[in-house]
């Protein structure tokens, strides 16, 4: 039985619906239905998930999974049972593969990842970085176990720098591809817990195309996620831009998502955070536009200011070619406002580790990831002695 036909059969059989399954696996239903119909092929990954799902051996659906993607290349030739022969005798002296342990990176070695994320880390505030795939080392986090997720994925066709996650060539692979993250988040987080997702858009022949919403909006359609707020990221200063069509692009979007609507939320923290944020910056500056900070800032009663939804924070360069560091209050604001006490953080795109920093520097535990080794080096590096913080 081939692939495709084989999880149709196991779906029926679970009594499951396909729309069940495409938010289980994190992509739209019209996506899974071309899975059925063998039109498309799902990652890895996601065969794994789908395993689960069905409680069906994972072995034998991967399997199935490799032999309908080597069908594919080889049936209509004339040369197809000598080519299937000679893979067989070249296949039987090759290990076996230890599913439980080895996860494939993309083009790089494999990475060996224990299951139980978060029970290996224990009580440590020390923050464990992990090298690999976001999805697949996700796959290894338990059900409900973080607190609070804030995470920059890959900007899509701008970080091509051949060791990104996701390195789809069409903005409809980018979505899904990152969707399979999303749908991870929303299994790990725990249900009073919060994701904070920061993406920026890009253009195509000149038009903008939408991705933040277009992940966003299947996210609440298709996976069950609440929009608490949507915030802009007005980044003060960007990279030259030639166009002279078009006005210049200064902002991100920092999405405040949920899976419930009794979520954590500190906001007497939050706004004291940020009145220590805004008397440092006036240190800084003698003068202070005072129009931009009634921009964001709004008083309220006795409990200070509490920020609004359009964040003015400059861009914090780094010594690596074409990548930027998150800013620290991007990032530190979420996680005071929905982290509690003894939280855990988790950033599945975590760069150099500014999330996990803060995280350290707030006495929070942390879980980040990142598939490029060198990011992963200097997040560790940068952590090794505990900084001293204003917060």
């Amino acid at each position: 039985m081939f692939f495709s036909e084989k999880i149709k059969h196991l779906r029926i059989a679970s009594g499951k619906r396909q729309k069940d399954l495409a938010k289980a696996i994190g992509v739209d239903v019209p996506a899974y239905s071309r899975y059925e119909h063998g039109e498309r092929r799902p990652k890895r990954e996601q065969v794994l998930r789908l395993a689960r799902i069905f409680k069906t051996d994972p072995d034998e659906l991967v399997a199935a999974w490799l032999a309908d993607e080597a069908y594919s290349h080889i049936a209509h030739d004339k040369m197809a049972v000598k080519a299937a022969a000679l893979l067989h005798d070249m296949l039987e002296g090759s290990p076996s593969e230890n599913h439980n342990a080895i996860t494939e990176a993309s083009d790089h070695s494999p990475i060996i990842v224990e299951k139980g994320l978060v029970s290996e880390l224990g009580q440590s505030l020390m923050p464990h970085i992990v090298p690999g795939d976001a999805v697949a080392v996700m796959e290894h986090i338990e059900d409900d176990s973080i607190d609070c997720i804030v995470t920059t994925p890959p900007y899509w066709r701008r970080r091509g720098q051949g060791t990104e996650s996701i390195t789809a060539t069409s903005a409809r692979d980018f979505v899904n591809e990152l969707l399979q993250t999303m749908a991870q988040a929303h299994r790990v987080l725990k249900p009073q817990g919060s994701l904070w997702l920061n993406m920026g858009d890009d253009t195509t022949d000149g038009f903008v195309q939408g991705i933040p919403w277009r992940v966003v909006l299947t996210m609440i359609d298709c996976q069950g996620w609440h929009l608490v707020n949507e915030v802009v990221w007005n980044k003060t200063t960007t990279s030259p831009q030639g166009s002279q069509d078009h006005l210049r692009k200064v902002h991100e979007f920092m999405f405040h998502l949920v899976k419930d609507d009794d979520f954590y939320y500190n906001d007497d923290q939050l706004r004291h955070t940020f009145a220590l944020i805004m008397r440092n910056d006036d240190k800084g500056r003698k003068k202070t536009d005072n129009k931009i900070k009634e921009h964001y800032l709004q008083p309220e009663g006795g409990h200070g200011l509490i920020p609004g939804d359009v964040w003015t924070i400059g861009v914090q360069r780094s010594g690596i070619a074409h990548y930027c560091v998150a800013p620290d209050m991007l990032y530190r604001l979420p996680i005071v406002a929905t982290c509690p006490h003894g939280g855990i953080v988790l950033d599945p795109y975590c760069g150099t580790g500014t999330a996990c920093k803060i995280a350290y520097e707030m006495n929070l535990r942390s879980i980040g990831i990142d598939i490029n080794p060198d990011y992963v080096k200097r997040a560790r590096a940068s952590i090794e002695q505990k900084p001293l913080s204003l917060f």
